[in-house]
């Protein structure tokens, strides 16, 4: 079971590192890979806008210093990656995205068969796709926001404030926060552009965490 430290509570993250030192001192020797670099759209605009001390592997790499973990960041990108990953025993994927997020990179592990942290090729797959994930969810009756998908074509303007995702990808790469008519047309003219089939549509009321519902748009005009 997880469990979920609150940051202002020093003495539980005291705790939890030591459990982490004590975990360290039984695995003496240990090398781990931890895995970054501009693989998708996502990483390469993260590596060449986010400063070096903000990024992610930055800060894993200081906790597993801290830790006393032997480790070296690979970059997937380098044409002797798969040759340097298989010496070392263990993976911490740090991709963002396709290659990185969505079972492929989880894929190449299992059959290298090499230990690695986070999900495996199925929950990656599916948590990456954002319409197969929302089906998932509906199919067990996982209460979700109610979505549609665009697949090209006309589509009627439902007058709702909604934002158009590409079903593929992280953060707010290819998204669009559309509040007029004549900028939701320009939106999915622009997801045209990049090749992408379809399109997740969100309505943006509520709160910036919480969406109440979707709105969206197929082939068809608009539903509800």
């Amino acid at each position: 079971m997880t469990t979920f430290l609150d940051s202002d509570t020093a003495e539980s993250v005291q705790r939890a590192t030591g459990c982490l030192r004590g975990w360290r001192r039984e695995h003496q020797g240990l090398k781990v890979a931890v895995v970054y670099g501009p693989l998708s759209a996502e990483d390469q605009l993260y590596s060449t806008k986010c400063p070096v001390e903000q990024r992610s592997s930055t800060a894993l790499a200081e906790s597993l210093a801290s830790l006393g973990v032997w480790f070296k960041i690979l970059d997937p990108t380098d044409p002797g990656f798969l040759q340097e990953l298989v010496r070392y025993d263990v993976a911490l994927p740090n991709l963002h995205g396709p290659f990185g997020e969505d079972g492929r990179l989880q894929g190449l592990m299992d059959f290298l068969r090499m230990p690695y942290c986070g999900n495996g090729v199925a929950a990656s797959a599916v948590a990456a796709d954002k319409i197969l994930c929302k089906r998932v969810m509906e199919t067990l009756q996982v209460p979700t926001p109610d979505w549609r998908v665009w697949s090209g074509g006309p589509a009627e303007w439902c007058g709702d404030t909604v934002m158009v995702k590409p079903p593929f990808g992280g953060s707010s790469v290819g998204m669009a926060l559309v509040h007029e008519e004549v900028d939701f047309h320009r939106a999915l003219t622009r997801q045209n552009r990049r090749s992408e089939d379809h399109l997740t549509l969100t309505p943006a009321r509520g709160g910036d965490l919480g969406r109440p519902a979707y709105a969206g748009y197929d082939r068809g005009g608009c539903r509800r």
